[in-house]
């Protein structure tokens, strides 16, 4: 995956997730996402990164809005 194909991904993660959870300000899933995102940035392999961010961050907003 080139680096362009993942910040594609990445972008359409954030919109996904900002459908998902539409109670969260837009600032909120940018911040779940980049930490997921940054979790990663070690990692060689990163044709699943994108897919592991989702569901880091979709984890972290869930338990943001039900707390």
């Amino acid at each position: 995956m080139t680096p362009a194909e993942e910040e594609r991904q990445i972008a359409q993660v954030k919109a996904h997730l900002a459908a998902a959870f539409p109670a969260a300000a837009p600032n909120r899933v940018e911040t779940a996402v980049a930490e997921a995102y940054h979790r990663f940035d070690p990692a060689h392999v990163r044709d699943f990164v994108p897919l592991l961010v989702e569901r880091r961050a979709k984890q972290s907003l869930a338990s943001q809005i039900s707390a």
